[in-house]
């Protein structure tokens, strides 16, 4: 979970999905109100893991089912969002 450099209280998993939700480059701590800046590691981090929906897709491609492949899709999508906040 991010933890603010100003006021050194760590974030909630709701507040971090909210705020990555925003699509701004900062995001406001929810205690002090200072703008926090996601760092180069951590955007590399987030990257890696947004590739596992795509990875997905090689496996979805054996299925001949689309209700098989949406689910895939679906829970690999939820678990990317599920896990980002962590890291």
């Amino acid at each position: 979970m991010p933890t603010c450099q100003n006021c050194q209280k760590q974030w909630s998993w709701k507040d971090s999905q909210k705020a990555m939700f925003q699509f701004k480059k900062g995001m406001k701590c929810p205690y002090c109100g200072v703008t926090q800046y996601q760092t180069s590691d951590s955007q590399k981090r987030t990257s890696l893991v947004g590739m596992a929906p795509l990875l997905a897709l090689p496996i979805v491609s054996l299925f001949d089912s689309w209700t098989i492949t949406i689910v895939i899709i679906l829970l690999a999508s939820l678990s990317y969002l599920a896990v980002i906040p962590f890291l």
